[in-house]
């Protein structure tokens, strides 16, 4: 594995073209952040045909310096591959906004992706934590951060950060604020957990309740609720509901200490993006524009309220009308039909894929597709089985009307006949498949503890074998372990002994 800090104690040039200084931030969940200069914006010395001797020039800050944030290996993006770094870096070259920070360049060196940065000499937003900030520089903040995330989520499709925090509010030249760190951003819509810590993006203190749910997708009004949580830490000092985020919050009725002298519209700005409810929230346009004029527009409800007054009496009129004209069945009767539940569509979906019939188990399959973001665990398991690594003969069959490929030689060597054979070759399948034992596995239902232990162990084998992730491999081999002795299954408790002897 590639030994960053060997580049700046030896004055190597990393990737033949970075001088790296000394470390901005190594405490990311799969990334640290070098400050470097690009030797491309200093005289060189001529050193001939010679590039052994060019991979080493003496450590110089004379040329332009950049922020360098190297992904580690074997983390997240490993799974998504090469070329789902090079999409995500297409995406925020193409944003184009003052309180963004754009990427200079990126690259993949030694198979460690990289993106190049503008340096920030004034750090992060995170200096000003507990320093008093003025009321006017706090509106100033929101009005920046907030315009920044208003350009994203206007996009089409939006695209939502999910890392709001101090740390990824930088301080320009210029003393502007600009949001960073889009490498764990996500188009609205569609599968992706990105670069993020663990299972999920983000970092847990600023994370909004919903994000906590099973089967999360990722929503606007969830940055907008991490935009309350730092504008709290800054003013305050400490994060609103600890550690572990809006998992802790239980209500709307908050009971946050603020210091004297902040003003009453910061307190409510701050509140209102801290709703439990996402749909209480501003939108960032919203934030962006209070940032501006310094204030909440309070008569904003009042004049709501006058404004919709007309049309809720119109409507009431309406019904009355209905009903005394006899018409209130016929109405009735054209309202939408509730849908049916998760398990009713599940039945429908297996009694589809229990039959010979390949068309009808193609049906079963889009069925069972249409309750994919359900909570229900059997459903979520038919799904796992589909898409993930099995040898089993159906869950092959199921791939193959699906058209989807198999044999991925991206595992460990140890597992290269059992697994490599029957592991999707795109990894968007294999995401999706790790993400629903996730689900299965963190389920509150505990009618499904034997679903639960196959989906741990599942997870315990794509860990080592797949991303070569030991301590996630342990976690789940040891929930899956707790579960086999609760059920007493003496088979699983043995293959579970093997594996956690060899993730080591």
């Amino acid at each position: 594995m590639l030994n960053i800090e060997e580049f700046a104690k030896t004055g190597q040039l990393f990737d033949q073209r970075y001088q790296l200084l000394r470390p901005l931030s190594t405490d990311g969940g799969t990334a640290d952040v070098w400050l470097a200069v690009d030797t491309n914006t200093i005289d060189m010395p001529d050193m001939g045909d010679d590039d052994d001797a060019r991979m080493e020039v003496p450590k110089t800050e004379t040329g332009l310096k950049v922020a360098i944030k190297v992904y580690r290996p074997k983390n997240a993006l490993d799974i998504e591959g090469e070329q789902r770094f090079r999409d995500e870096y297409k995406i925020v070259f193409n944003c184009h906004h003052t309180h963004l920070l754009q990427p200079i360049n990126f690259s993949i060196f030694h198979e460690m992706p990289y993106l190049v940065m503008p340096f920030c000499s004034h750090g992060s937003s995170a200096a000003l934590i507990g320093q008093g900030v003025s009321n006017d520089e706090l509106w100033r903040y929101i009005e920046h951060v907030a315009s920044g995330l208003a350009y994203l989520h206007e996009l089409t499709p939006p695209i939502i950060h999910q890392d709001i925090k101090p740390a990824n509010v930088l301080i320009d030249d210029n003393g502007n604020y600009t949001i960073t760190d889009f490498g764990i951003s996500a188009k609205f819509g569609g599968f992706r957990h990105g670069y993020g810590e663990e299972e999920s993006s983000g970092t847990l203190a600023y994370m909004a309740p919903e994000r906590f749910a099973a089967g999360y997708q990722p929503m606007a009004e969830s940055d907008i609720w991490a935009v309350g949580a730092t504008l709290y830490e800054i003013i305050t000092g400490q994060v609103p509901f600890g550690e572990t985020g809006g998992v802790n919050q239980t209500s709307d009725a908050l009971r946050l200490a603020y210091p004297p002298g902040l003003s009453a519209d910061i307190k409510k700005v701050v509140e209102d993006c801290l709703s439990r409810d996402p749909r209480k929230r501003p939108t960032a346009q919203q934030l962006a524009a209070y940032g501006k004029a310094k204030k909440v527009p309070s008569k904003a409800m009042k004049v709501l309220k006058w404004v919709l007054l007309p049309v809720v009496l119109i409507a009431l009129g309406v019904v009355i009308f209905m009903q005394l004209s006899g018409m209130k069945e016929k109405s009735e009767a054209a309202l939408p039909k509730p849908t049916k539940s998760a398990k009713t569509v599940y039945d429908e979906a297996m009694a589809l894929l229990q039959s010979q019939v390949p068309d009808s188990v193609k049906a079963g399959l889009y069925r069972l597709a249409q309750i994919e973001d359900s909570t229900y665990v059997p459903a979520l398991y038919e799904l796992a089985f589909t898409y993930g690594c099995y040898s089993d003969t159906m869950s092959l069959y199921r791939k193959q009307l699906l058209g989807i490929k198999v044999g991925n030689t991206n595992v460990d060597r140890r597992a290269m006949a059992n697994m490599a054979p029957y592991l999707p070759q795109d990894d968007q399948y294999n995401n999706k498949a790790m993400m629903l034992f996730r689900r299965i596995v963190e389920s509150p239902d505990n009618e499904y503890i034997e679903t639960k232990m196959n989906a741990a162990y599942r997870l315990g084998v794509y860990y080592l074998y797949y991303t070569r992730n030991v301590p996630m491999a342990r976690k789940y081999y040891l929930l899956c372990q707790e579960w086999a002795i609760q059920l007493d299954d003496k088979e699983m408790q043995q293959m579970v002994a093997v594996a956690l002897s060899e993730a080591k």
